[in-house]
């Protein structure tokens, strides 16, 4: 796989062309990224289109057809295009083909670039659509960071959500991966201490309708991630359970799971995005290392 490398004065990234992914965040020598081990979890930080999570038996319908599409879509297993790239930013393209449109019947192009700015490296996607007809999707990060980051252990991390507010906890049905609503409960939890109790249930699901930013820090070192957006609808928190993995994953996301609920028609899904023919949508976080 063909990889890219920038970087500043402050920090270090490399983007593999497989799913336009993310293979490394370096600040001072020191990884911040997982590396993808699969004895807990191969990859390091996909990209999620043009579904987030997981749909109901695997299957959606649109305009009187019947889908089969895999949780969290296809690009993260494409081979995407690199069309730009400087020493400090890169972007690369992926478009629909005859595989993609036999599991998703949009003609599209999504683009993603990642930035350096200082300590910050901002990611930001454009999905295109090509078609003569509306076109949903949904679209999200899946980004994994090392825990400890550096020194410590697991138990010495915690993330802390803001702004301080109470906010909608979705929870998981953990046997079928998809979500449910009827069940959707107010949360006044800010900041989580990390133990793997907490993900026993699977990922924490919240709604974040306003600009929001997640911080994983420590009590042991002034190393911290924080991951900050202005319109994601959703943010998936998560770690394997019960296996004892060494990272977290903070997820911004423009779409989610389907409900138990659900009818399976892709133009009702809950948390969808529609896009008329031509138009663009445009959305994206900042990883801030410290």
């Amino acid at each position: 796989m063909a990889i890219k490398k920038i970087s500043n004065e402050q920090l270090s990234i490399e983007v593999g062309e497989f799913g336009a992914e993310l293979q490394s965040i370096k600040k001072d020598g020191l990884e911040y990224l997982w590396q993808g081990n699969p004895d807990f979890w191969g990859r390091r930080a996909p990209v999620l289109f043009p579904i987030v999570g997981k749909l109901k038996h695997g299957r959606y319908t649109y305009d009187d057809a019947s889908f089969q599409l895999s949780g969290h879509g296809f690009a993260r297993d494409k081979a995407f295009k690199l069309i730009d790239g400087s020493d400090e930013a890169v972007i690369y393209e992926l478009k629909s083909d005859k595989e993609t449109k036999i599991v998703y019947p949009f003609d599209f192009r999504l683009r993603i670039t990642y930035k350096l700015h200082g300590n910050q490296l901002s990611v930001n996607w454009e999905v295109k659509n090509l078609d003569e007809t509306e076109m949903y999707f949904g679209i999200g990060a899946h980004p994994a960071f090392n825990v400890p980051l550096g020194s410590g252990k697991f138990e010495d991390y915690s993330l802390v959500i803001t702004p301080e507010k109470n906010r909608q906890l979705i929870p998981l049905n953990v046997s079928e991966g998809t979500i449910d609503l009827a069940k959707r409960q107010v949360s006044k939890d800010n900041i989580f201490n990390l133990s793997r109790a907490l993900f026993k249930h699977d990922a924490l699901v919240f709604e974040t309708p306003e600009a929001t930013q997640v911080v994983l820090s420590n009590s042991v070192n002034d190393r911290s991630v924080k991951v900050s957006w202005e319109h994601m609808p959703f943010v998936g928190l998560w770690s394997p359970y019960p296996n004892e993995a060494p990272f977290v994953c903070i997820e911004p996301w423009c779409g989610i799971a389907d409900d138990d609920n659900t009818d399976g028609d892709l133009t009702t899904k809950f948390g969808i995005n529609m896009l008329s023919p031509g138009k663009k949508f445009k959305a994206g976080y900042t990883i801030t290392i410290n």
